[in-house]
């Protein structure tokens, strides 16, 4: 039974969520994780497009006014799809890998594809104000923040016997690269879209 009197599923009962502090912790590795990776691919992406203007004899020239709203709509787009890539494939993103912590469904199984985007899309909820949110919804045992209540969603350590079947170092590499890839594409449509 839980505060308010309702069972719990069976496997619930078991789960002990992750508190918000460290969630948060997690969350700030993310950003920074996110930050980097878009600043060296930019440069790489940039330096390539320079010599092959170079080898094709052509100058360099880049537009005046930024293109602010494509640069928006990519960095959400970006940003969005990397805690759905790496929760839905591995169940944790680099923050929470580092941090020790998994994402999982509330009855132990991994996080699914719609869960991920539910949790990702919601997050910006908790972002916008501050993790004000995540913070007041946050409650024992589960801990889940608005994000995990609305798409079933439980974090817990990275060996806690909740987790029925721990997923291979692989699923990692694969989102990984999945990522990049992403990354890589977008960087080059920004750098392109500032070309004259």
């Amino acid at each position: 039974m839980n505060i308010a009197g309702t069972a719990l599923p069976e496997a619930t009962r078991q789960a002990a969520g992750k508190g918000f502090g460290v969630r948060a912790a997690a969350y700030v590795i993310d950003v920074i994780v996110i930050w980097v990776v878009t600043i060296v691919i930019s440069l790489f992406i940039g330096i390539i497009i320079g010599i092959v203007f170079s080898i094709l004899g052509q100058e360099l020239v880049f537009a005046e006014q930024g293109t602010r709203g494509i640069d928006f709509l990519i960095g959400f787009v970006t940003s969005t799809l990397y805690f759905i890539i790496f929760e839905w494939l591995y169940g944790a993103t680099p923050g929470k890998l580092i941090l020790s912590m998994r994402v999982l469904m509330e009855d132990g199984r991994h996080c699914t594809f719609g869960a991920a985007c539910i949790r990702a899309l919601l997050r910006y909820i908790d972002g916008l104000l501050f993790g004000i949110p995540a913070y007041a919804s946050m409650k024992e045992p589960l801990l889940q923040r608005i994000g995990d209540k609305a798409a079933k969603t439980v974090v817990v350590g990275a060996k806690d016997p909740f987790i029925r079947k721990a997923r291979a170092w692989w699923w990692f590499a694969l989102a990984l690269v999945i990522y990049l890839g992403m990354e890589t594409i977008a960087a080059s449509i920004q750098t392109i879209s500032m070309l004259r």
